[in-house]
């Protein structure tokens, strides 16, 4: 019960910190939005077919955003944040408080997630109400959900463990965007991979990206009227979720090294 206390407080402090940089909450919201009009006004006039009829690209591109926003907020954000916070000697004075490391991380990884919960929202209402993209609903709204949190609390999740292979904040960029670029490639987020060879879609679905990104596209799907839960790509996540939480919690380092 202590824990879940201070992890509550950890959050509140979370989330006052993210209040006092405005520029860089301006550009968490900002920057998947430039995306999602770019791309849209790009293929305004186009169309694609999938399961079960030809939709408005708009309506493919606005879940592959929502994943890229996802995974800039909580992976990326996150990985960078706590390099940086750990070169100025912030994490060393947090570790020697009588704060548990499983608090400050669930603390984390739970503002991580509402932050995306926030962005995800105004993604897609900006989806619907400009380029007309029918937002989830019935059956699909609690997989859409339950996608969302589940996924955002994985890529925060890891953004948190990956700081364990980091060595500083200035290798940080290098290292999370390696980590992260290609499997965005590969993975039904930037481009749809319907194509592409078999192999590479099985490597792929090997890593929560392209689970992620599959889960809220049928989400989106006007055409799908069964249960949208898909328990093979939900285990996925999972699975990337629990690793990235021992692994946290293991190796997590306060410290940079030199």
């Amino acid at each position: 019960m202590r824990i879940l206390k201070l992890a509550l407080r950890q959050i509140l402090y979370e989330n006052k910190a993210f209040r006092r940089n405005p520029v860089a909450a301006f550009f968490t919201f900002a920057f998947p939005l430039l995306f999602l009009f770019i791309f849209s006004i790009v293929f305004s006039d186009r169309e694609i077919e999938i399961d079960g009829g030809i939709v408005s690209l708009a309506s493919v591109y606005i879940p592959m955003i929502t994943v890229f926003a996802v995974v800039g907020s909580s992976y990326t954000g996150v990985a960078m944040q706590l390099s940086i916070a750990r070169d100025g000697g912030v994490l060393k004075r947090i570790k020697g408080t009588p704060l548990p490391i499983i608090s400050f991380i669930l603390g984390k990884i739970c503002h991580s997630t509402l932050i995306s919960a926030l962005l995800v929202l105004v993604v897609t209402s900006t989806g619907s109400f400009i380029f007309d993209v029918p937002m989830p609903s019935g059956n699909a709204m609690p997989a859409y959900i339950l996608t969302l949190l589940l996924g955002a609390a994985t890529f925060s999740c890891l953004g948190v463990a990956i700081i364990s292979l980091i060595p500083s904040a200035d290798a940080a960029p290098a290292i999370v965007n390696a980590s992260i670029l290609p499997l965005l490639f590969i993975s039904d987020v930037f481009v749809p991979t319907d194509n592409a060879p078999m192999w590479l879609n099985m490597f792929a679905q090997c890593f929560p990206v392209r689970p992620f990104s599959l889960e809220l596209q049928e989400a989106f799907n006007p055409f799908n009227t069964g249960i949208m839960f898909n328990i093979i790509n939900l285990g996925i996540i999972s699975a990337w979720l629990i690793a990235g939480l021992l692994i946290s919690t293991k190796f997590f380092s306060w410290e940079p090294r030199t």
